[in-house]
């Protein structure tokens, strides 16, 4: 479930700051209140400063950025979504057709979208101007989706897919006045369920040298949806092995029901991955399931519900995990996104739209942002207000589509660089 809400855009004296926590800690007890309250940063520098990079990119040096080269793997969905405005009013309705003997629920509102963890985050970067290698599974409905999607993108985005059934999602996204905007999936994931690394092979024709020569001229490969692939770890085992001077970017989805193996399994791999992303629901999976592993927990960090997702609470995690897996740590939630390598720590805000009218893949569009700004150095700071930004563009689907880097740069002039 992703979950994101509020309107930082508003003066209201604070509320276009973002809270900065830049310094360096040897120890968790040492983040308190007076971190955050000693180190705000403005915001609209680090907007300019960004739109500032960006423009570098799109005038002047237009052919740095399509020397970018990255690798995504492997799932791919076909999403139909479903709102629904009234939980209660949807499960009444469900109650009385099974007692009849089932029936319609007519007059809801559904559109069928491409989806997948894998894809999503592949879209968002060709709309930044990225070189994409995108391997995955479809059968050939689902490579003619693939086909027409990415079309537009013909030289940037090429597709390595394998015969097989691709996944089909059907999406909940609730709307319920009482709650933030949330999302319920219910998955087949079909093939995504086995994706190794015979299958990369596959996808090229059993072609070993090309899937190879990919692999080691990317500039970062990621590997997406860990949670529903059983073969995900021997995946993230082959390309992040081959792929020697790339930047190795992990987000392994919902790992509810494989909790305690993805805590082992990254523990075993750490030394393979240099970025993890992970949400909300995710994080509370993870410290859920440390309780079972013998891990030492600090006790502040030992809740397990919602309460407990604070920017301070956020910041003590993204620490603690951070030197438990020795991998550095990203945390995007509905409050705001932390970065972590164990000793420096950054929180911002997160960007709350107006109206939200899309949830799913929001986590994805975070990623691709947080991923494009590492690669274009940016400072610690700037990934996570540009992932914040995108994430909130991607949400209120202000321009019909994940923003370009024009559109962003545009935004940025008109909401944060004042003349």
């Amino acid at each position: 479930m992703e979950t994101f809400c509020s309107d930082s855009r508003k003066d209201d004296g604070n509320s276009n700051r973002c809270i900065c926590l830049s310094g360096k800690f040897t120890r968790i007890d040492e983040i308190n209140e007076n971190s955050f309250l000693s180190s705000k940063l403005d915001i609209d520098v680090t907007f300019k400063n960004i739109c500032f990079k960006l423009n570098q990119i799109t005038q002047q040096q237009p052919n740095d950025l399509l020397n970018i080269k990255i690798t995504i793997l492997p799932d791919f969905f076909v999403d139909r979504i479903i709102k629904i405005s009234n939980m209660n009013y949807l499960a009444d309705a469900v109650e009385k057709k099974i007692k009849v003997g089932g029936g319609s629920i007519r007059g809801l509102n559904s559109v069928d979208i491409k989806g997948g963890n894998a894809v999503n985050v592949a879209y968002c970067l060709a709309r930044l101007g990225v070189k994409v290698d995108l391997f995955t599974v479809a059968d050939e409905v689902g490579y003619s989706i693939l086909d027409t999607v990415f079309k537009k993108f013909s030289s940037q985005v090429r597709l390595h897919v394998k015969n097989g059934k691709h996944g089909l999602t059907t999406i909940f996204e609730f709307t319920d006045s009482s709650f933030s905007v949330s999302n319920v999936m219910l998955s087949d994931v079909g093939d995504n369920s086995n994706f190794g690394p015979e299958s990369i092979e596959s996808a090229n024709d059993g072609d070993d040298d090309r899937v190879l020569s990919v692999l080691s001229s990317s500039s970062a490969v990621v590997l997406t949806n860990w949670a529903s692939n059983l073969k995900g770890t021997d995946l993230l085992k082959y390309v992040f092995k081959n792929s020697a001077n790339s930047l190795h970017f992990l987000d392994p989805a919902d790992i509810t029901e494989r909790r305690e193996e993805f805590i082992r399994d990254i523990k075993n791999h750490s030394q393979l991955i240099d970025l993890l992303s992970i949400n909300e629901n995710e994080l509370l999976q993870i410290m859920c399931a440390l309780s079972n592993t013998g891990d030492t927990i600090p006790i502040s960090l030992d809740k397990g519900n919602t309460d407990s997702i604070t920017p301070l609470n956020l910041c003590k995690y993204a620490m603690f995990l951070s030197n438990l897996f020795k991998i550095n740590l990203c945390i995007h939630t509905m409050i705001g996104s932390v970065w972590s390598d164990g000793c420096k720590i950054v929180f911002v805000n997160s960007i709350p739209p107006s109206k939200i009218n899309i949830v799913s893949g929001a986590g994805d569009s975070w990623d691709s942002a947080f991923l494009f700004g590492h690669l274009l150095d940016f400072t610690d700071e700037e990934r996570l207000c540009f992932a914040n930004l995108f994430a909130f563009l991607y949400l209120e689907n202000v321009y019909n589509d994940a923003p370009s880097l024009l559109d962003i740069v545009n935004y940025i002039r008109n909401y944060y660089i004042r003349v």
